[in-house]
């Protein structure tokens, strides 16, 4: 009986952390963060994937502290939205 209503409580969530999920990084793209020489490069090849836009508007020269705080805020935003949307059971889980 669960089952008929996983849809109507959980759907939502599942569909946003399927999107999350196919937002993380490929093996080709990390391949050519790595090969970056500057942090602009850097930042030109992350512009390409879903992380480019939380650096779109620092100007160079960027710091690594500031990829670190940008890529940080993303992730408790991120982490925020699904924390906020869940239902029981699993909004008890991210009680903190």
């Amino acid at each position: 009986m669960e089952a008929l209503f996983f849809n109507s409580n959980s759907g939502f969530l599942e569909g946003v952390i399927r999107g999350f999920k196919a937002g993380l990084l490929s093996q080709t793209q990390y391949q050519n963060l790595t090969q970056c020489d500057t942090l602009d490069d850097f930042k030109m090849q992350l512009s390409a994937t879903d992380y480019g836009n939380f650096l779109s508007n620092e100007t160079p020269p960027i710091s690594t502290s500031t990829i670190s705080e940008k890529a940080t805020a993303k992730l408790v935003a991120e982490f925020d939205y699904i924390r906020s949307n869940a239902v029981e059971p699993l909004s008890t889980s991210f009680i903190i």
